[in-house]
């Protein structure tokens, strides 16, 4: 497998097939869907294939494998959707779906890995994404990589038998280069 954007710790390269079945026990595992859209309804290994088939045909939606460099174990996925080239924008996510790699620093330097895509590569103004309010461990993520919050929508997600509110983030281009020289993975994502 190529690497498409390397870090320190972690990598993203392009989904694969193989891939596939893993996603598929993320997407079925409550408690990693537990506050996400994602996990609503049973996911079938047919519906991800098609998912991936119909994604590789579109540069609107990408999405990129999380991979450890020291055993090359895919630990998540992560992209950019609904890829506004005129507004130059996208939505980012990101999801870390083996439990034993939670609170270990991976979504934060997936999270920028990603920005590094959107700004550097794709020449984006700016990147904005959804959270759950519930989730303050991703929050907490997504401001330490320079998010900044837009706004709450109020009892927007149904989950687990409550409404949410849905916490709306986003950075600008500046922002992003503002505060690059802090990240500990500055330095391999520009090289």
């Amino acid at each position: 497998m190529s690497i498409f954007i390397n870090g320190h710790q972690l990598y993203l390269r392009s989904l694969t097939r193989a891939d596939l079945p893993a996603i598929l026990i993320w997407n079925n595992d409550r408690e990693v869907t537990r506050y996400l859209f994602r996990g609503a309804f049973p996911t079938q290994l047919e519906t991800l294939e098609h998912a991936y088939e119909a994604a590789s045909n579109v540069t609107f939606e990408k999405e990129l494998a999380i991979v450890l460099h020291k055993d090359h174990l895919l630990i998540g996925i992560g992209g950019l959707h609904n890829i506004n080239t005129i507004a130059r924008s996208a939505e980012l996510r990101v999801l870390i779906g083996e439990k034993c790699c939670w609170r270990r620093g991976y979504g934060t330097e997936a999270t920028q890995l990603l920005l590094a895509w959107a700004f550097e590569i794709l020449n984006l103004h700016k990147v904005w994404l959804g959270v759950n309010a519930a989730q303050v461990n991703a929050i907490r993520v997504y401001q330490k990589a320079g998010f900044t919050q837009e706004g709450v929508l109020r009892d927007e997600i149904w989950r687990n038998g409550r409404y949410y509110a849905a916490v709306r983030m986003s950075i600008l281009e500046t922002e992003y280069r503002a505060q690059l020289h802090t990240w500990s993975c500055a330095s391999a994502l520009l090289t």
